[in-house]
Formats: C-alpha cells, sequence, structure tokens
C-alpha cells in the first residue's frame, strides 16, 4: 500500500492547499466562520536567520514547539520530546539518552543549540550519551529541518534545534517579579517531576532594569513498564536456537518492563542580566546532572526499579550513566534602527562535561570528559531599503577524552575557527537570503598525525509571496564537514552501545548539496505546506554493521562470523560496525495541513492531517537506520478554558534495509490529551493530562541501536499542573 502513496504525497499536499478557496466556498456558512488570522507557520523564529522572521518568510522549513503544545509533548529527553514531529524522529536509545533524527541525518550533521551556543557535552560521540538539556523548564525549541550551516556551522547540515531557556533576559520585563512552577506524574515509568523558575527585576522602574533569574527541577523514574517483551521475537528467536545448540535451556526474557531503564535527573540555574530598551548583557551558571540506564539484552530474573530507588548495585544488569555538566554562558546585544550598522551580538558558551559508565559490577568502566567553549560575534548591517543581513565570526573549542579499559577513542582536542555572512534583500513580493561560511578545522588526536580542513560552504535561498496567503520558498546550500574523532580513530569496544566501533583515519571531508522547494498557505479554511527535498553527499560518513562479531578469548579481540565455533564458544560477542565512505542521495517530502472546520460561538475544531518520508541510498544499496514513513492524522478542540485533542500516527514498515541490517514491523501510536486553564489574579493556572500509545502496542521504531532490545513505552498517561505569574 505504502509503495502506491509515496509517489502521489507531494501532490497530494498540494492539492490539499491549493483548493482550499473552493472548499471555503462550500463550507456552511451558517454554522462555521473560518478565522482570518494565521494559525499555523505564524510564530517568529530566530534560527534560521540572523533577524527574527516569521516563518513563512525563512527559505527553509521550521518548526516550533512552545507553551501547551511543548507542555504536552514534553519528555524526559530532547529527542523523544521532538519525535512526532513534521520530519523528525529519533535515535531512541532507552528513556535516558535521545538525539533528534532530521530528515534521516542526525549524529554529526545535527547542531544541537542552547540559546544559540552549542550544547559543549558529549552527545555527538555516542547515540547512549544523553543530550545535556533537559526539556523540563525550556520556554521554546525552534528546529530548522534541512541545512543551516551558513549560520551555525557545517555540523548543522542536516539540520538544526535551537532549546531557548530564557537564563539571561533580552527584553526589559513588565514586571518586578514573574515565574512560575510545574508539577507532573507518569504513568510509564512511575515517573515524578517538579521544577520552578523566578525572575526578579532588581532596579527601580523607569531606567535599565537589571533581571536575577532563578530555576530549578528533578526527575526521577523506575523502569519503563511496555506492552510485551523487551526483546524482539526475531532475537528471542535466535536466543533460543543458540541455547538448543549448545544444550541449554533458554532464558526467560523479560517482560512487561524494561531493566535498567531507571533515570534520576536534576538541574538548577541563576543567571544576571543588565537590560535597557536597546541592549542587554548577562550571564548564567547552569549544573545539571542525570543518571540513567542502557537498557539491553533483559531476563526475567531481574527485578524492575522503582521511582526515586537507589541505582542498582553490583548484581544489576547493564551499564549505567553518571553525567555531569557544569555550563557558563554569555549573551549580549547592542541594537538600533538608523544607520549601516543595525547592532552588535556576542554569544559565548563555556562547559565542562564528564560522563562515566560504570559496569554490572559497580566499576566504573569508561570515562568520557569534554571541555571547550563556542563563542560567535555578530555584526548586523541595514545599508539600501529593503536590504539587511550579518558578518560574523565563530570559535569552537573541544577536548575530548575517554579513559578507561574500554575506552575506544583517544584524547584529542578539535580546534573550529569560522567566518560567515548572511545577506537579505527584500524586493516587492520576492525576498533573497544568501551567503557564505569558511570552516577551518584542527583535529589533533593523541598519539597520531593531526588532521586539519579547510572548508567553504554557501547557501541561496527564495521566498516569492504568490498572494497575500500562499508563499513558495527555494533553498539551496553547499556544505563541507570534515570528519570528526570517532568517524575518523575509533577502534574498541563500546559499553554503552553494546558494540565493537572501528573508524578510518582515510576519510576524507564530506561534501553535500541540498536542495527543498515548499508551498505554503499562511491563512483561511486550510493552512499549512508541502515540501519535497534532496541532498547528495560526496563521502558521506556513516557507521553499518559488519556481519561479525568481536570476541576477547585470550585478552586480544578477534573478529569471527556469528556461528563460527569460537563465537560459539564465547556465548557470543559485541557486534562489529565500521565507518565507510560513499557517495548517497536523501530525498522526501513532508505534508502538513490544518484545516479549521468550525469557529463561532466559543468554539473551535481543527483537524490536521501530515504526512513524511525519506528514502536514502548509497552506491551499495540502502543506508542504515533511515526513518518509515508516516501518516499523522488529529483533531483539536476548545471552548473556554478547555482544549482537548487526540491524534492518530500510523508508522510504515521499513523494509528498505542496508547490508546487516534486518527489517523493522510499522506500528499506530494513539495519543489524546485535555486541559484547563484558570485565571486568578496574575497567576495562571493549567491543569493538563495526556495519554500515549493507548492502543498499547509494541514500537520499535527503526533509528534505534537498540531497537530490538528496547521498545518504547507502552499504554501510558501522564498528568500534572503548571502554573504561572
Amino acid at each position: 500500500m505504502f509503495h502506491s502513496f509515496v509517489p502521489s504525497c507531494g501532490a497530494l499536499g498540494a492539492a490539499l492547499i491549493l483548493s482550499t478557496a473552493a472548499l471555503a466556498q462550500t463550507a456552511a456558512p451558517a454554522t462555521s466562520t473560518p478565522s482570518p488570522h494565521a494559525v499555523m507557520l505564524d510564530e517568529f523564529v530566530a534560527s534560521a536567520s540572523p533577524f527574527r522572521r516569521n516563518q513563512i518568510d525563512v527559505a527553509q522549513s521550521t518548526t516550533i514547539l512552545s507553551d501547551r503544545s511543548l507542555l504536552l509533548k514534553q519528555q524526559s529527553t530532547l529527542g523523544e520530546t521532538l519525535a512526532g514531529e513534521l520530519g523528525v524522529s529519533a535515535t531512541s536509545f532507552g528513556p535516558g539518552a535521545s538525539r533528534p533524527i532530521i530528515r534521516g541525518l542526525g549524529g554529526d550533521r545535527i547542531r544541537l543549540l542552547e540559546n544559540s551556543v552549542g550544547t559543549l557535552d558529549g552527545s555527538v560521540t555516542s547515540p547512549d550519551h544523553a543530550v545535556s538539556v533537559e526539556p523540563f523548564l525550556i520556554e521554546r525549541i525552534e528546529v530548522v529541518r534541512g541545512p543551516a550551516s551558513l549560520l551555525f556551522g557545517s555540523t548543522a547540515v542536516g539540520g538544526l534545534v535551537n532549546v531557548i531557556t530564557h537564563r539571561i533576559e533580552t527584553e526589559v520585563p513588565t514586571e518586578r517579579v514573574r515565574g512560575g512552577a510545574e508539577l507532573r506524574y507518569g504513568s510509564a515509568a512511575q515517573e515524578f517531576s517538579r521544577g520552578g523558575v523566578l525572575d526578579l527585576s532588581l532596579l527601580p522602574a523607569g531606567g535599565p532594569a537589571l533581571v536575577l533569574h532563578l530555576d530549578a527541577f528533578r526527575r526521577s523514574t523506575g523502569d519503563l513498564r511496555i506492552p510485551g517483551f523487551a526483546e524482539s521475537a526475531r532475537l528471542r528467536a535466535e536466543e533460543a536456537a543458540e541455547s538448543l545448540a549448545a544444550g541449554e535451556a533458554p532464558e526467560a526474557a523479560a517482560r512487561g518492563y524494561l531493566p535498567n531503564s531507571s533515570l534520576d535527573a536534576e538541574s538548577g540555574a541563576v543567571g544576571l542580566s543588565l537590560v535597557g530598551p536597546e541592549f542587554h548583557l548577562g550571564a548564567s551558571y547552569t549544573g545539571f546532572n542525570t543518571r540513567y540506564g542502557i537498557p539491553g539484552h533483559a531476563h526475567e530474573s531481574e527485578e524492575p526499579t522503582e521511582a526515586g530507588s537507589t541505582p542498582p548495585g553490583p548484581e544489576a544488569p547493564g551499564v549505567r550513566i553518571d553525567l555531569r555538566q557544569r555550563r557558563t554562558a554569555i549573551d549580549g546585544e547592542w541594537r538600533r534602527e538608523a544607520g549601516f550598522v543595525n547592532g552588535l551580538r556576542l554569544k559565548f558558551g563555556h562547559a565542562n562535561y564528564r560522563h562515566q559508565e560504570i559496569e554490572p559490577d559497580g566499576n566504573i568502566g569508561t570515562v568520557f570528559t569534554n571541555q571547550g567553549y563556542d563563542a560567535r560575534l555578530e555584526l548586523l548591517h541595514g545599508g539600501a531599503p529593503g536590504w539587511s543581513g550579518a558578518l560574523g565570526a565563530q570559535s569552537t573549542r573541544s577536548r575530548l577524552a575517554a579513559i578507561g579499559a574500554e575506552a575506544f577513542l583517544p584524547p584529542s582536542l578539535t580546534r573550529v575557527t569560522s567566518l560567515f555572512a548572511f545577506e537579505e534583500i527584500a524586493r516587492s513580493s520576492l525576498t533573497w537570503q544568501f551567503g557564505a561560511r569558511f570552516d577551518r578545522t584542527q583535529l589533533e588526536p593523541k598519539g597520531t598525525a593531526d588532521h586539519r580542513d579547510d572548508e567553504l560552504s554557501g547557501s541561496l535561498g527564495a521566498v516569492w509571496k504568490i498572494d497575500p496567503v500562499h508563499s513558495l520558498a527555494l533553498s539551496v546550500a553547499h556544505t563541507g564537514r570534515s570528519p570528526n574523532a570517532q568517524e575518523l580513530f575509533a577502534d574498541g569496544p563500546h559499553a554503552g552501545t553494546q558494540a565493537y566501533e572501528i573508524g578510518d583515519r582515510n576519510l576524507r571531508a564530506e561534501r553535500s548539496l541540498g536542495l527543498e522547494l515548499s508551498l505554503r498557505r499562511q491563512t483561511g479554511f486550510v493552512t499549512g505546506s508541502v515540501a519535497v527535498f534532496t541532498n547528495r553527499f560526496q563521502g558521506y560518513v556513516f557507521e553499518q554493521p559488519t556481519g561479525l562479531l568481536a570476541i576477547e578469548p585470550a585478552g586480544a579481540w578477534e573478529f569471527v562470523a556469528p556461528d563460527s565455533p569460537a563465537a560459539l564458544a564465547a556465548g557470543g560477542g559485541l557486534p562489529v560496525f565500521q565507518y565507510l565512505q560513499r557517495n548517497a542521495q536523501f530525498w522526501g517530502a513532508e505534508i502538513e495541513t490544518l484545516w479549521h472546520l468550525h469557529e463561532s460561538g466559543g468554539f473551535q475544531l481543527d483537524l490536521k492531517v501530515a504526512a513524511d518520508f525519506t528514502r536514502a541510498r548509497e552506491d551499495g544499496g540502502n543506508l542504515p537506520r533511515i526513518p518509515a514513513a508516516r501518516v499523522i492524522v488529529g483533531a483539536e478542540w476548545a471552548h473556554g478554558p478547555w482544549r482537548a485533542g487526540a491524534d492518530t500516527q500510523v508508522v510504515f514498515d521499513q523494509t528498505r534495509v542496508a547490508a546487516n541490517e534486518h527489517p523493522s514491523t510499522g506500528y499506530t501510536m494513539v495519543g489524546a490529551h485535555v486541559t484547563w486553564t484558570h485565571t486568578v489574579g496574575r497567576t495562571v493556572y493549567e491543569l493538563f493530562a495526556s495519554g500515549s500509545n493507548l492502543a498499547n502496542q509494541e514500537v520499535r521504531p527503526h533509528p534505534s541501536f537498540l531497537k530490538d532490545l528496547a521498545p518504547l513505552a507502552g499504554r501510558a498517561v501522564t498528568a500534572g499542573v503548571r502554573l504561572r505569574f
């Protein structure tokens, strides 16, 4: 069925949008009055250009999560929080670690930012390393789908995710005191989360404001509840066959819960900002700790961990992670309206990151550390009428080290120095956006030769406002990306991923040419967009299973076939993954429409229909871990303080798999939510409840390294209260 669905996606989406005039005429005027205001693609985004622009006015496709939509979609990781958004999926490496994947691209091709500065953690090194941003207290998430390399570097070739935390004030406050608090409980893992934020204006009104910011949160969960077995049917059958061949009885697999999946996390921050009508300057300090388990190979004898309990001791299964980061940020801007120079913007972040992998016996196996900074300076300018732009420089430094018996990476120092320019010219109904960026990357690993690479990237975008309702956007980007330390120098067992990883010191720079065309409709009976995209890579770097197992029978590692006598005698081993480089192409389509079915008498009813798919191939066949196609249908109802909705996400089978990769079975996710808002004086109370996977299906996303070991949660309900004042 899906084969016939894919080719018609683009035509169907365009027809849905362009036929809205006829649909509006046929809608019954006596009972439904479509709102003239935009309700989709109508938020401002600051991550796609140096200036705040409406989503419909930027060349790339964007997604914004804030307010109620962020409240209802919030999960314990950034990846799972965004996994249901158009064009976005997640690595799903258990409840404690998950990075976003955008249009099939992940890892070092998706730039993760906090207030437009790199997260400065170790999450890009491995999918079991958590992102050092907790979604609980963030204000807003901006996602740019497609290349965003001109502003933020070559590691944004697939897109970027910018998390806005508001720990440094940028606008003069209108109240002396403001803040909020939130409390929530989730049944999926007996989750209990709580936190709050407070902003105090310390100077008298009438002049510049000195704003003190405080925030803190804590989250604790038990082991994740799942609808069936932790291990997939295929893996259980393989293990049973191996036990039978060895003359042993198969172990009883864990069922109903996911062992070693509990987590405990807390964070706190303090910020101080001086803010005036034309400037702001502030600094913040943040501490983030999290302790979580890496699920895998779970058996019935392992007891579940309860929320808030002590992490498993020496007899507990699997590896656990103890992560700690301390981060300092500085943010300043001076701005004015007239003249050639319109402003100056400075952003700086510095972090100390430590990640310990604790073995099942309680000993520390490997310690990852990352010390570094990310600094950028932008000069904003005007010029002739309709012309604006930015000239900038960026410097990034990262000292990464892996220490321990299973350290599969040598210590290394990476320095990136960049110059960039972004210009925008608006002429009547046509706006041009173009720019260029130069990156010099110097990678200095301990014990081997340095690696240096110079890359020049460029982009061109155009937005044509066909009429007051429709616009057509085109973006073209050429990007060069230098391979990172893991892709070049990995060589050894990695306990977190339960794999033996091998890099290639001969990898060359990866270059890509990306193109996207999108049609958008901002107002009317139907709003939304349809986009088609393609990205061609020369020398695409990826990690692929070799089909071999790594065993260590006598203190030295050997690579053998899974059915070899040596593998059977060793009781199995670690799957071997090798970094390869091939020419590759990604392409796909995204459709998002919102049908405003009814709005009158204080009632509003909207219907959402969306779909996306990505195909990815290299010279020898399909690329691994590419998300399957999906369709999303949902409805949203609102009346006074009440809002309620339900949605169904259908994910198709993924049968286009790489060598030594298994297909994935599709699934259907059903969700629902309800909120009630009440205001008392200046305080706004919001009660919320949401249900996920209400059909209690076994969900194993194809991009996950652990899809055969760790399914997503079964039927679950989350409820809580949030207040703002």
